[in-house]
């Protein structure tokens, strides 16, 4: 579903692939809570440079939500503990991530920075660059397949409908009905 709704966004291939891949890398980072106002800033702050599809960005970066997220960031903290070093186990981690309310959200994200910041900082930078590196070739080439296919079903659609000629079959009716007065 947020494959189709990013593919039926209005703008170039270019766009929409940058702002899926812009996406991707925030939502594999430990942003969780922010990853929507990171897009907007991102936005602003490189619109002098470069323009993304904003819409396909914030449409990706739910890839990261409460079902997602102990795997995303213990999957970040696991690369990370290959540079880093570091010996906690999915359990306690899972422990961490649960949280209510803000307050809750905000003690969460101090101790995922104390208690696993390095591992999982290293790690999410490694899993989101790979990631969005990935992302935009895949969905250059899906949005130009699927651009190319859209519009040209609706065009030949068209075409069959205006290319029948209307004197032609006159002119043929009214062929038959002398030949058949003829014969």
């Amino acid at each position: 579903m947020l494959l189709r709704s990013i593919l039926m966004l209005d703008d170039s291939a270019h766009s929409i692939a940058l702002g899926t891949a812009i996406g991707m890398f925030i939502a594999l980072t430990p942003t969780v809570g922010v990853q929507m106002l990171m897009v907007i800033c991102f936005a602003f702050v490189t619109r002098p440079l470069f323009r993304f599809n904003q819409i396909a960005s914030l449409i990706t970066v739910y890839i990261s939500n409460p079902l997602t997220l102990v795997p995303i960031y213990w999957f970040d903290y696991k690369v990370g503990t290959y540079y880093v070093g570091g010996s906690m186990t999915q359990q306690d981690f899972a422990r961490i991530l649960e949280f209510e309310g803000f307050n809750g959200w905000w003690e969460t994200i101090k101790q995922l920075m104390l208690d696993v910041g390095s591992p999982l900082i290293i790690g999410s930078l490694i899993v989101a660059t790979f990631f969005s590196l990935v992302t935009y070739p895949i969905m250059l080439r899906l949005v130009m397949h699927f651009q190319k296919r859209e519009p040209g079903a609706h065009a030949d659609e068209t075409e069959t409908q205006t290319v029948i000629p209307h004197k032609p079959v006159e002119a043929d009716q009214n062929a038959k009905s002398v030949h058949l007065h003829s014969s």
